[in-house]
């Protein structure tokens, strides 16, 4: 039990994690430090309304709250921390197969191990409430949907990996890297978010207005956008629409 999360709470099936926890909070039944777990999510969603997809019983599907009170001009220093934190809890188990991949997705050897979906509670121009989604690929073994290659920990470990181990570990890492975040260490963990990011200072290829292009990703600006550089040297910033990595 984390000094945070104190109102854990198991659910055998729902639509959606975040769904679930947002209308908790709505009707005020819950605050900051409360946690679900779900065995199954029939409408889990990723980024670009992707289905999040789960057997189960096998996969870690939780949601969140946080109060961060913080700019929504800063709002992806949630998804920086949120990544770093299963950076953490995946090194301690795959070493330096990990890697960060914008935005929100963390891979292992180039295959998708877990993915985090945020959404803002704004009031005015503050983000009051954050409902993080963290989907982790624990026990399944077989994935059919994802375009990027999917894996687990049981087909990186080969064994099964019990799954209430895994929920506190998380947790504890999300409450570390949250505590670094309330200590005003953002840009701190913005460089660690950009040194463990997949590409990183490196050429690769990414489809751009449906055409392939040789780029390397130098930074991410203050909303989160991601900066390329491209082989002339030119640069710009581009939003999850306009860019796509070829992996």
């Amino acid at each position: 039990m984390t000094t945070l999360f104190s109102n854990i709470i198991n659910i055998n099936q729902t639509a959606s994690t975040n769904d679930y926890v947002s209308k908790l909070l709505k009707t005020k039944k819950a605050e900051e430090g409360t946690v679900i777990f779900a065995n199954l999510q029939t409408n889990g969603k990723g980024q670009r309304e992707a289905n999040w997809e789960s057997e189960f019983g096998k996969n870690i599907l939780t949601s969140m709250i946080i109060s961060p009170s913080m700019p929504i001009r800063n709002q992806f220093n949630i998804t920086i921390f949120i990544s770093l934190a299963l950076y953490d809890l995946l090194h301690k188990y795959f070493g330096e197969k990990v890697n960060i991949k914008w935005p929100n997705d963390i891979l292992i050897a180039d295959k998708k191990i877990a993915g985090i979906l945020v959404q803002n509670i704004v009031s005015g121009d503050i983000v009051k409430d954050a409902i993080v989604g963290v989907g982790l690929n624990v026990n399944q073994k077989k994935f059919l949907t994802y375009s990027t290659k999917a894996t687990s920990f049981a087909l990186e470990l080969k064994q099964k990996v019990a799954l209430p181990l895994l929920q506190n570990e998380l947790l504890a890492a999300v409450e570390y890297r949250y505590l670094q975040f309330q200590e005003g260490k953002s840009e701190e963990m913005k460089y660690e978010f950009l040194t463990n990011l997949f590409g990183f200072k490196q050429f690769r290829d990414y489809i751009i207005e449906d055409k392939k292009t040789k780029a390397e990703i130098i930074d991410i600006d203050e909303s989160g956008q991601l900066v390329l550089a491209f082989e002339d040297a030119y640069t710009k910033a581009f939003s999850l629409k306009e860019v796509k990595y070829v992996i």
